[in-house]
């Protein structure tokens, strides 16, 4: 919200109709959870075009937190500024594009990204390039991915590297890789170490040769968007176990796409827990020492929101009966000790859980990284152990025909012995996550 100025001033001059004293008076009273009272002078400055106002009021209306959700009005206020205004078209693109907000339509929403992208948004550029690896539109990939990194986005400069190391998108360049691996953005990545060594097995680390600037095709890019709207492509199952089902689908991720996520989750990442079975509590237990960060409505993007709609075509089951993202990471000696991801109905605090959405129904893990030793998932009960490759998804259902806990889905994260393991975890609730839709 607007920079705060003392109550005293910023009320005198609200009441007098200043619409920039009114949003700051708003600010004020919102810093002191005085809700109502902010919501009310936010409204009034609004009324008068002031454009902060008019954003932080959509924005609060899309949240629905401190007043109630009212996607249209959203709309109503952001549809004039998109024009002019790039976190307008970021904020029409998550309205019309996200399952979470009654997204009425995939296209509509990468449109409004499109246009962030065209106004120069760094993230909006590598959203889309990222999109394009998900649905193979090669043709696309680096010269989005180029216009992010030129912007400062460090995540889309580590991705171009790669690409440039790797062919993605065109020809091997590994010394355009070199000079961008070098860059001070790229080092910020978790993953840079990683693609320093990979650049130095090539002999290619001490040729670099600074990277052509690249165009967009705009023309080109706004005729695929509904081809990067549409459903990813899902490769052929293999079933692994019939009751409970456990299946394997192979390479669903692509590893630019597995390579982003981590980086993003790698420096928040925390301490992982369990929920108390007793008191449905939440908390720390040796049984799971791993670290784990949720991907909340901070972290959601459209490619994000990709992986998810996959998912749901995998289980079965709307995105919003999924719990938010995790992402995991194992070090050597880490694990998670035999256990089953539903809810232990005779549990004292057993009905907290269950009250937020039903039952643990499903289990979707995808592996981030194949590089460490160790680190399968074991089935004990039924003597299965996966190790699966880089961007492989494990579907498992917890529940038996019954709608009861399945005992056999019993199963561990088996300890990593060397390098680090990465997950992206999502747990598939019997009915609709409340939290999914209270954001």
């Amino acid at each position: 919200m607007a920079q705060s100025i003392s109550l005293q001033e910023a009320a005198a001059l609200a009441k007098s109709g200043n619409a920039e004293a009114q949003y700051a008076l708003s600010s004020v009273l919102h810093q002191r959870g005085q809700f109502d009272e902010s919501l009310h002078w936010l409204r009034l400055a609004a009324a008068q075009k002031l454009i902060p106002a008019q954003m932080t009021l959509a924005t609060l209306l899309m949240d629905g937190r401190q007043c109630a959700r009212d996607r249209q009005q959203a709309i109503e206020l952001l549809q004039p500024l998109a024009g002019t205004q790039i976190q307008a078209n970021l904020l029409l693109s998550e309205i019309h594009g996200f399952a979470a907000l009654a997204a009425d339509g995939r296209e509509t929403g990468l449109r409004f990204l499109l246009a962030a992208a065209r106004m120069g948004d760094a993230g909006a550029l590598r959203q889309l390039g990222l999109l394009s690896v998900c649905h193979q539109r090669w043709d696309l990939l680096r010269p989005l991915l180029d216009a992010s990194a030129r912007r400062g986005d460090a995540a889309a400069a580590y991705a171009l590297a790669c690409c440039y190391a790797g062919g993605i998108g065109g020809a091997p360049e590994p010394a355009f890789a070199a000079a961008i691996s070098h860059s001070n953005a790229t080092r910020t990545q978790y993953l840079s170490q990683r693609l320093d060594q990979s650049l130095r097995q090539q002999n290619s680390a001490s040729a670099v040769v600074e990277p052509p600037s690249l165009g967009v095709d705009w023309l080109l890019l706004e005729q695929a968007l509904p081809h990067l709207a549409a459903d990813m492509p899902l490769p052929a199952v293999e079933t692994l176990h019939g009751a409970p089902l456990i299946r394997k689908l192979p390479g669903v991720i692509h590893p630019l796409v597995l390579d982003a996520l981590i980086n993003l989750a790698a420096p928040l990442v925390k301490r992982s827990q369990i929920v108390d079975a007793r008191t449905g509590e939440v908390r720390a237990d040796p049984m799971r020492n791993s670290s784990h960060i949720t991907l909340g409505p901070r972290q959601h993007d459209h490619v994000l929101e990709a992986i998810e709609r996959c998912t749901s075509r995998v289980t079965g089951v709307p995105v919003l009966n999924g719990e938010f993202l995790q992402v995991l990471r194992y070090k050597p000696g880490q694990e998670f000790r035999p256990h089953v991801d539903y809810f232990n109905e005779s549990g004292a605090g057993s009905y907290r859980s269950l009250a937020d959405g039903g039952q643990r129904a499903q289990t979707v893990l995808t592996y981030l990284n194949d590089d460490y030793s160790g680190g399968s998932t074991c089935f004990p009960e039924l003597q299965l152990d996966v190790k699966a490759r880089r961007g492989d998804m494990l579907h498992f259902h917890n529940l038996g025909a019954d709608g009861l806990g399945h005992r056999d889905s019993l199963h561990a994260g088996m300890p990593v012995t060397a390098g680090e393991k990465w997950l992206l975890s999502q747990w598939i609730r019997s009915e609709r996550y409340p939290a999914r839709v209270t954001w």
